[in-house]
């Protein structure tokens, strides 16, 4: 099978990855096989098929055109974009290609788009499926694909399993056809997107922020490498904001990342550059987006050397109530949607607040589909949909998360404190001070291969089907297994069933909030969550990882 591939190299799109790769990594691309999964596929280059490549990418894209033709009767179509990571824009003409020769209307963007900005266009477009190619944050040596429904949301699991069965189906990858993407462009099998549909996108963006009156509070902006800027800055001039400064370096679309080690705002260390910016122009606000813009963080900067860094649970609360606040006005009934791993305070200040709360699976998609329910069945306005992995949305214009939409609305709370002699700081302390204060912190320990594979399977058995009564000296009242379906009263032992479906994650439920376990859906990893009003959660975190994690070969 490998001397096939390697006869293949010139066309396989990562000749250059390939050689530079251990004889370890080389013979790793043919010992698994690449698996469509709820997030669909992400990888690092490489030959064969457990790596990504040309002919991996062709795989996917015939398996979806089979999956489209076989859902959709008449005129299948889709939409592709592509971020600025390595590859991208060759994997979405690959993809295209493929599409378009099996029947499936193709439009495609020029130029590296953002998630948000995908999603939103396969709404806009009517198309059957939206195709995003991307990696997120992972590391500069993975690339990805994201399938999107349309609704503009991605898969769910049903619909996922559907279409992982077409892409497993196909034997050979190499003996996959594709069209010539001029040839295809030409026929107008392929199209450009037209510039309007990112015109209407911009147009919503403004309609949701509204104005931004007060300008005093100078910004830094940084892209991580990304698809956010130019188009966040446009926005930003669109509503007559121009207060900002964009850490240039750091800012020039390239998926080396070479001015960072990980491309991240979860991750502090991404803003080194844009708090020395902020040191030289006196900005008070420090706003990074991933490399596909979906998700956001920032640092609010108070004088030289003094920041404070705001966690995605953090994040999620300060648009809660600030939103809240700036839509009273209006008197409309407001609902929030937040998964099931985010901050317990959440669900405290949105009852505070007499917003209804709906809890959801951790996934992005969970929240979209909650949206197109409620759309259909409620006149109650959104506030916020938000994860605690810096993932926001206000405006469902776009089914994904959406940085794009959410840092103008930042930038304009920022003002509006900035007037009244406040700051973000000011404003988390006071939610503390009235709804108390929650210690959340999430710890994602990486475990390799088919080892590791076992290793977290055997951490999350550990606690199925055992009676556990304490936990890091906490007594535990519910255990909520989500493979199950069961909800298990400790003191009371008794059993009942839960609402949301069936997914590999338990939560420990205690009179000061919860933990829960994961695994990762796109990772070789294993998530932890702890939302507990505690005085020192870093002694619980290690001890629990101490007890359940450590010792487990």
């Amino acid at each position: 099978m490998k001397q096939a591939w390697l006869e293949k190299i010139d066309e396989s799109l990562v000749k250059d990855f390939y050689q530079l790769q251990t004889e370890e990594e080389k013979n790793g691309g043919f010992e698994t096989t690449l698996s469509f999964g709820t997030a669909g596929i992400r990888s690092t280059f490489g030959l064969g098929p457990g790596r990504l490549n040309a002919f991996t990418v062709r795989k996917v894209a015939l398996g979806l055109a089979q999956y489209l033709k076989n859902k959709v009767s008449n005129n299948p179509s889709a939409v592709i974009h592509f971020d600025t990571r390595l590859l991208s824009k060759e994997f979405s003409r690959e993809m295209a290609s493929v599409l378009a020769k099996n029947g499936v209307r193709t439009i495609v963007s020029e130029n590296y788009k953002s998630t948000p900005e995908l999603s939103f266009a396969v709404r806009e477009l009517n198309v059957s499926a939206g195709v995003m190619i991307t990696a997120s944050h992972n590391p500069k040596n993975y690339n990805g694909i994201k399938i999107y429904d349309n609704h503009g949301g991605q898969l769910l699991p049903e619909a996922s399993e559907t279409l992982s069965s077409y892409i497993n189906s196909i034997a050979s990858p190499l003996s996959i056809e594709k069209g010539d993407f001029e040839s295809l462009l030409n026929e107008e099998k392929i199209q450009y997107m037209a510039n309007e549909v990112t015109e209407k996108y911009k147009s919503e963006v403004k309609t949701l922020v509204g104005t931004i009156e007060e300008k005093d509070a100078k910004v830094v902006l940084t892209s991580l490498h990304g698809t956010s800027l130019p188009l966040m800055s446009d926005i930003l001039a669109e509503l007559n904001y121009h207060n900002y400064v964009i850490e240039e370096k750091q800012s020039k679309p390239d998926g080396h990342f070479p001015t960072i080690a990980i491309a991240n705002p979860e991750d502090e260390a991404a803003f080194t550059l844009g708090k020395k910016l902020a040191d030289e122009t006196d900005a008070q606000l420090i706003i990074a987006t991933d490399p596909d813009a979906d998700r956001l963080g920032f640092i609010e900067r108070y004088g030289d050397n003094d920041y404070r860094y705001f966690n995605g649970n953090e994040i999620g609360l300060l648009f809660m109530k600030l939103r809240f606040q700036d839509l009273i006005e209006a008197n409309t009934p407001q609902y929030i949607i937040k998964s099931i791993v985010t901050s317990e305070l959440a669900e405290r200040l949105a009852i505070s607040l007499n917003v209804e709360v709906a809890n959801v699976l951790t996934g992005f998609k969970y929240i979209s589909d909650f949206i197109e329910q409620k759309n259909n069945t409620s006149n109650k306005q959104l506030l916020l949909a938000f994860e605690e992995s810096h993932g926001y949305l206000a405006k469902p214009i776009s089914r994904d998360k959406d940085a794009i939409q959410m840092v103008p609305l930042l930038i304009k709370y920022k003002n509006l404190l900035n007037k009244n002699g406040l700051t973000f700081k000011d404003t988390i302390n006071d939610i503390y001070k009235n709804i108390g204060e929650f210690k959340d912190r999430t710890i994602a320990p990486s475990f390799e291969g088919t080892k590791g594979n076992e290793k977290i399977s055997k951490i999350m058995n550990q606690f199925r089907n055992k009676d556990i009564f304490s936990i890091c000296g906490m007594d535990v009242k519910q255990i909520e297994d989500y493979r199950t379906g069961e909800i298990r009263n400790v003191k009371e032992g008794t059993t009942e069933l839960l609402s949301l479906p069936n997914t590999n994650l338990i939560r420990f439920i205690f009179e000061k909030g919860f933990i829960a376990l994961r695994p990762s859906g796109t990772e070789p990893k294993i998530k932890l969550y702890f939302s507990l009003n505690v005085d020192n959660i870093d002694a619980i975190t290690e001890q629990f990882e101490k007890d359940y994690i450590n010792y487990i070969d």
